[in-house]
């Protein structure tokens, strides 16, 4: 079959990568003569996947120079699709007054014109403002032939907006999959320890972080210096997130201030082990990264369930509600905390999981095994129900 991918955003977050990568390889594991068109929101880099031709998403269409050229391009990707699939991430989300989520919307109302089936892949519902917002998008998305949502959270919130006879279903995010795909070597951590750690910047986009964000990046800086300096770790900061289409979505300026902040913190004999990793562009390489590292320090929601699906242990702090939601489904909602409202002792949390870190590890990879295959079973046994038609 062809299948048209909507949705997609950047290859320039690893986080929409892993989940793009692993969708597509769970799909040709049920479909081995798959091919795909995918449409993608920032072309600054397009890497080059088996099978997959990219075609320029509705923000060049509306504002790109070759707008007449883009449009045809989208709409023949529509016509020639068997199938079309909404990826899997966290898009359908309002934080002020915006009747929707413009982009997404957009993108499944015009894939729900062709009259051809969408599904919902894995995805977060939420968080909406108002609860106008939260019922225009579950009616769009209750439209799709079938539904899929992350977490019992987002399940719940799209239950209560959605029209009553509609169900969507509960699948774990696909980037779980990665746990099946590229699975962790428990005795690769390396000697010194390392701790591993990405931060973010939403509040150009949530204006209820901007009062908090400061605050979040002293206490990411102060955790760090404290795993240098008590638990005798070396640090990695990874830029997890490096687009740059718009200022939030690259978190090179947060990590740069954090690092700077953490080694001020330091004698300056051990300010040398706090280092930024700015160099990752593929899924299989923060796998690596992240697997050797010994804790991890996640608010990149997919550096936590990277992390995790190489038995390393993580402290979550989460900028929005898919985070704390993840580590719920990993079964380590005790290391999990909201950025707004950070605990006094946080290095104390720290410390407790990193006593605790083989043990964690091991139970987080395990999880992963568990979510990753409940995420890969779900989305064959649809393909397969449509290639049986």
């Amino acid at each position: 079959m062809r299948y048209l991918v909507i949705n997609f955003y950047s290859p320039l977050n690893l986080g929409d990568l892993a989940i793009l990568e692993q969708t597509l390889w769970v799909i040709m594991q049920a479909d081995p003569r798959a091919t795909f068109d995918v449409c993608v929101s920032d072309d600054a880099f397009l890497p080059d996947l088996p099978r997959v031709r990219w075609v320029r998403n509705w923000n060049f269409v509306l504002r790109g120079p070759n707008r007449a050229h883009a449009f045809m391009a989208l709409r023949a990707a529509h016509a020639r699709a068997d199938l079309i699939l909404s990826l899997g991430g966290g898009y359908f989300f309002v934080h002020d007054h915006r009747p929707a989520s413009a982009w997404a919307t957009l993108a499944l109302a015009y894939a729900l014109r062709w009259r051809k089936p969408v599904i919902c892949l894995p995805q977060s519902f939420g968080p909406f403002r108002h609860a106008y917002q939260a019922r225009l998008a579950a009616r769009l998305m209750a439209r799709c032939a079938q539904v899929m949502l992350r977490d019992p959270e987002s399940l719940a919130l799209y239950a209560h907006h959605a029209p009553p006879a509609h169900q969507a279903q509960h699948v774990p995010d696909v980037a779980f999959t990665l746990a099946l795909r590229w699975p962790g070597q428990p005795d690769a951590k390396p000697w010194p320890p390392r701790v591993g750690a990405t931060v973010v910047d939403w509040s150009p986009v949530d204006p209820q972080l901007r009062s908090a964000q400061a605050r979040y990046e002293r206490g990411m800086a102060d955790l760090l210096a404290h795993a240098v300096a008590r638990l005798g770790a070396e640090v990695r900061l990874f830029v997890q997130c490096q687009s740059r289409r718009r200022r939030f979505e690259s978190d090179l300026a947060a990590s740069q201030r954090v690092w700077a902040q953490a080694r001020q913190a330091l004698p300056a004999d051990l300010a040398e082990r706090v280092q930024i990793v700015d160099d990752l562009r593929r899924p299989e390489q923060a796998a690596v990264a992240y697997g050797q590292m010994s804790a991890f320090i996640a608010t990149r929601l997919h550096s936590a369930i990277i992390a995790a699906s190489q038995g390393t242990p993580v402290l979550a702090i989460g900028y929005q509600p898919k985070t704390l939601a993840a580590m719920r489904l990993l079964g380590q909602a005790e290391y999990s905390f909201d950025l707004r409202a950070l605990p006094a002792d946080l290095a104390a949390r720290l410390d407790a999981l990193w006593a605790a870190r083989v043990r964690l590890g091991t139970q987080a990879a395990q999880a992963a095994q568990r979510l990753g295959r409940a995420s890969a079973d779900a989305l064959q046994r649809t393909i397969a129900a449509h290639l049986s038609r």
